[in-house]
């Protein structure tokens, strides 16, 4: 992990070959209005509202059948209301995410499977609540983040697609790894450059930093968040399940990584049983059509 701070920390002298989208100004209106002591709906709704694309895209999002509300909502003040506005904040903020980069045909599954992780990883946490304490909108939105660094490097490196499928392939050098030897820079540190860009939670962004390399997590303990490894374990194994059911693409990283995350999350090999049993629904029949 002391390497994986080193780039991260020497990460400076590679940011004027890469564009990483800034934090969009309207993302920082809109969480200093919501951390008011009494925040103002209206106030927030209006700032939505302002972006015809944002604002169309929130309710779209909170009309689909995996929040499972009991009504629609109508306008960008009913989702604020009908979600909760710190839910709704984060997938505004995922929503700004996606709108930062161009729309370009390589992009488009990509987004389409972090959101796939995001709402899975939202789906579990709430199933997990009582074992680990995680807030659900939290693992929404470190779900959206987690691999933002790929967007970066797939618009920024010629051939970044092909060093994705063989990082995926590989059954035991670290994923980051073969894209640090290929480019010299692996999306985890990029991606945690963008997440405290975007003003992230520390604890969010080392997540991302450090999520290909919890294997023998809590040797470094110190350095990684209970937190942090709890937002890494739960989105690992939302992309597990996606893979198990043809709903992402197929890598090795549970192969790799989920003895460990089971022990961070406190799960065994029954209780995982059991809890892919309960998603097969959710994933084959719910986030199988999800077209946001």
């Amino acid at each position: 992990m002391a390497m994986i701070l080193d780039l991260y920390k020497n990460l400076e002298k590679t940011l004027d070959k890469l564009e990483i989208p800034p934090r969009p100004a309207v993302l920082g209106r809109i969480m200093m209005e919501i951390r008011e002591p009494d925040p103002d709906y209206r106030k927030l709704s209006a700032l939505i509202s302002a972006d015809v694309n944002l604002s169309a895209s929130l309710i779209k999002t909170v009309n689909s059948p995996f929040f499972g509300l009991q009504r629609k909502a109508a306008s960008v003040q009913d989702a604020l209301m009908l979600l909760g506005l710190e839910l709704a904040s984060r997938i505004v903020s995922g929503i700004l995410l996606r709108h930062a980069f161009p729309r370009k045909p390589e992009l488009e599954s990509f987004w389409d499977q972090s959101l796939k992780v995001a709402i899975l990883s939202h789906w579990l946490a709430r199933l997990l609540k009582s074992r680990d304490g995680m807030r659900a909108d939290a693992a929404y939105t470190f779900g959206l983040f987690r691999d933002s660094g790929m967007a970066v490097m797939t618009l920024n490196y010629p051939g970044y697609a092909n060093t994705v499928q063989a990082a995926c392939r590989d059954p035991e050098a670290a994923f980051t790894d073969v894209e640090q030897t290929n480019h010299q820079v692996n999306h985890a540190v990029v991606g945690a450059k963008l997440a405290e860009n975007w003003q992230l939670p520390d604890d969010m962004h080392k997540a991302v930093l450090f999520h290909h390399a919890i294997a023998k997590w809590p040797e470094d303990m110190d350095v990684l968040p209970v937190i942090s490894a709890r937002y890494i374990a739960l989105s690992q194994l939302a992309e597990k399940l996606l893979q198990d059911h043809n709903s992402a693409p197929i890598s090795k990283e549970w192969q790799k990584l989920g003895p460990a995350c089971l022990a961070i999350i406190g799960l065994d090999e029954s209780q995982l049983i059991d809890i892919e049993a309960e998603a097969i629904p959710f994933v084959r029949e719910e986030l199988a059509q999800l077209s946001l």
